[in-house]
């Protein structure tokens, strides 16, 4: 395959990366701390969103595997979702004003549905199509590579400029994060890029159309309308059942590790906006390296066992600054000190995290070849529907327990810094560090019952070849 096809397909994970650092990182601050909807209202609404998604995304991965078109299977729907979902999420970062709290839950929950469903017509197709560009075992490691660096590339680039553009300090607003008027002017911004980087994977992956396969017979099936029953059929398949439930958990965590970014940088390190701009640019480390990590890893030591090398050597790094904050070490240290620190373990943590995820989407595709060889179907879009929806599901899951949780350790709304108790502090550190590494050190124990392997892959490609020309002889 062409670099230049590779580039525009992962490009189209931009809008994903884009997606996650807005609602993440800025969304669930922005309703809770600057217009002072609850933690756990906030956190409920991310959640309730999922409702939508459960329905949706099986819904549109089983039609998109049944769509015969002279557009091809995947694209008409990455097309129709490009340009609605940067509308929803300008939308959503520009509530009416003078909304009192309930107006404003309803106001997130809608526009979180809408900027979710529109991510699903791109999203799901999208990684479907992934799976069919490339087949071989390593070769797809490499391919994710691509999508992955693109997605975090859209986390890189919102984060930064977010931080640094949009929410400055300065002496007339003091921290820029809390300053209600630069959010819509972010929203937009947010909405141009992640429909841009749609519409340019779309256009470059067009000419790949007519090399990609076409739909199977569709008959026994079950109704489209119906598909997310159709998910619990997936999860009977051991292979898959242990990379979805893998797949919740560690984004789960993930999403909480997000949701409390800002929180974390700001009331525990004492970070300004513009040190979360330097430290929001230390995923770019991640960038850079996680795809060689990761096929290097898989190469090596295969890659279930790759999984968890990566999990916990990355937990290591990122929660070590938490432990320097239960040893008093971080406040004798000088904040350019502190922030260089900081960066270096997020980057070097961010390169196994980031590894982590390309490993499990390359399991992923060769656990479809394994239930093409058993039932005889290629269904791309239902198995990439349901890991979808784990993906956004452990988002809104996180920032569900994430919101519980500065509820629970009654973390004030619409604070300064200094006026946050240091009770309030030491719970934002305990939350955010030691429970979170042990929470993240059981995805090991999941994923370490993953029964595939590079060998097991080889006999199930060489089995589904050898009935495919045994077809082709009784046909002839």
């Amino acid at each position: 395959m062409k670099i230049a096809t590779k580039l525009c397909y992962g490009v189209g994970q931009l809008s994903d990366g884009v997606k996650q650092a807005s609602f993440s990182t800025f969304l669930f601050f922005y309703y809770n701390q600057v217009l002072g909807l609850s933690g756990s209202l906030a956190g409920l609404a991310a959640l309730l969103a999922l409702v939508v998604d459960a329905v949706t995304d099986p819904m549109v991965g089983q039609w998109s595997d049944r769509l015969n078109s002279r557009w091809g299977r995947r694209h008409p729907f990455m097309l129709a979702g490009a340009l609605p979902f940067g509308v929803a999420i300008v939308a959503l970062f520009s509530p009416p004003t003078a909304l009192g709290e309930m107006g404003l839950f309803y106001w997130m929950l809608g526009g979180a549905i809408s900027v979710r469903l529109m991510l699903t017509l791109f999203f799901v197709p999208h990684l479907s199509l992934g799976a069919e560009l490339v087949t071989d075992y390593h070769g797809r490691t490499s391919l994710i590579g691509y999508r992955v660096f693109f997605t975090y590339a859209g986390i890189l680039i919102t984060s930064v400029v977010g931080f640094a553009l949009f929410f400055p300090s300065s002496e007339a607003i003091g921290n820029g994060m809390l300053n209600r008027d630069s959010y819509p002017n972010f929203g937009l911004f947010c909405g141009l890029l992640g429909s841009v980087a749609m519409l340019i994977s779309v256009l470059g992956t067009w000419r790949a159309i007519p090399t990609l396969r076409k739909p199977g017979p569709t008959g026994g099936q079950g109704n489209v309308l119906l598909a997310f029953v159709e998910v619990f059929r997936t999860l009977k398949q051991d292979a898959f059942r242990i990379l979805f439930v893998s797949v919740l958990v560690f984004n789960t965590l993930a999403g909480v590790i997000a949701t409390l970014l800002v929180y974390v940088a700001t009331y525990v390190f004492d970070f300004k906006p513009e040190h979360l701009a330097g430290l929001a640019s230390s995923v770019l480390v991640g960038i850079i390296f996680a795809s060689s990590v990761a096929q290097g890893l898989a190469r090596r030591f295969d890659k279930k066992n790759a999984l968890a090398l990566c999990v916990i050597t990355g937990g290591l790094f990122a929660f070590s600054p938490q432990v320097l904050y239960f040893a008093g070490l971080l406040e004798h240290m000088a904040t350019d000190s502190k922030f260089a620190f900081v960066y270096a373990v997020n980057g070097i943590s961010q390169v196994f995290f980031i590894a982590y995820i390309i490993l499990l989407d390359s399991m992923l595709s060769d656990v479809i070849d394994e239930r093409e060889l058993l039932s005889g179907q290629r269904e791309e879009g239902l198995f990439f529907a349901a890991r979808s929806f784990a993906t956004k599901a452990s988002y809104g899951l996180g920032s569900f327990f994430a919101g519980v949780g500065l509820d629970l350790i009654h973390f004030p709304r619409t604070a300064t810094p200094d006026s946050v108790p240091p009770e309030s502090v030491l719970g934002l550190a305990i939350l955010s560090g030691p429970v979170l590494f042990l929470l993240f050190a059981c995805t090991v124990v999941i994923s370490s019952r993953f029964p595939l392997t590079a060998a097991r892959h080889g006999e199930i490609m060489r089995e589904i070849e050898q009935r495919a020309a045994g077809g082709l002889r009784t046909a002839g």
